[in-house]
């Protein structure tokens, strides 16, 4: 696919064509994207809990089987909807966006003849936020920021579109020695895991730098894990150290204006 290019739309285009390469291996639990699978778990577990931690879903819900029942949600950089459709799942209205339209094409023939709430648009998140201020309980951008030229723009385009009170989760590498070895080295080159360069560790991002963005958008960080990966069971876990991998939750404060 040929990305139109336009002033203001905050998008690696090289990247988007390296990711359409693999697109009917998108949903194959053990290609490609083996990783965003085995992942599902654990990010569908911390946006439950971090819209708890909020008042926005109750405490006595949390294994319920439409757990995010009434919660509307963005799933920024969908790819092909590994999470997008998790979510769904749960019974949460999801808004699917993704700039590549070969990505959304796969996502939307995955759902066909699935009940669940999802919509999928082939969008830049600038042109979205435009339509869609103020609108959505929660945001994810799940191993999206790292791809991204300008995060800082980027980030701060997210927040236009949540809610007063609605929550923002990011989850993606941190920029350490120790992420630089274990994503890019052993990974991606070692183990095979992660689509080759796909990845620049110099656009790895820092929580600190992250909560700083989102603070000038009047968006608190509240919570920061650290994840592992266990290759030989395929396995995600939350840990202490966030120097690898991290989620961060920050909700959009409603007490005083945007700067």
């Amino acid at each position: 696919m040929e990305i139109p290019k336009k002033d203001g739309w905050n998008v690696d285009e090289e990247n988007i064509k390296h990711l359409e390469k693999v697109s009917l291996e998108w949903w194959d639990p053990r290609g490609i994207q083996i990783l965003l699978h085995s992942m599902n778990p654990l990010r569908v577990e911390f946006i439950r809990d971090g819209l708890i931690n909020t008042g926005m879903i109750k405490a006595e819900d949390r294994d319920k089987p439409d757990v995010f029942k009434g919660i509307s949600i963005l799933d920024v950089g969908c790819g092909a909807g590994v999470l997008t459709e998790a979510l769904a799942k749960l019974d949460a209205n999801v808004t699917g966006l993704e700039p590549s339209e070969e990505l959304i094409r796969v996502a939307r023939d995955h759902i066909k003849g699935q009940p669940i709430n999802v919509e999928y648009i082939s969008e830049y998140v600038e042109e979205h936020s435009i339509k869609n201020a103020d609108k959505y309980d929660a945001i994810v951008a799940s191993e999206v920021v790292e791809h991204v030229p300008d995060q800082k723009a980027f980030l701060q385009e997210l927040t236009k579109c949540l809610k007063p009170n609605g929550s923002i989760f990011i989850t993606t590498p941190n920029r350490t020695i120790f992420s630089l070895i274990m994503v890019k080295f052993i990974a991606e080159y070692i183990l095979n895991i992660i689509q080759r360069a796909s990845h620049d560790w110099w656009h790895f991002i820092r929580p600190s730098e992250v909560e700083t963005i989102l603070e000038e958008k009047n968006c608190k960080t509240v919570s920061v894990r650290g994840i592992w990966y266990t290759p030989f069971f395929n396995y995600f876990n939350f840990i202490r150290y966030a120097g690898i991998h991290y989620f961060l939750q920050a909700v959009k404060q409603d007490n005083k204006k945007e700067k």
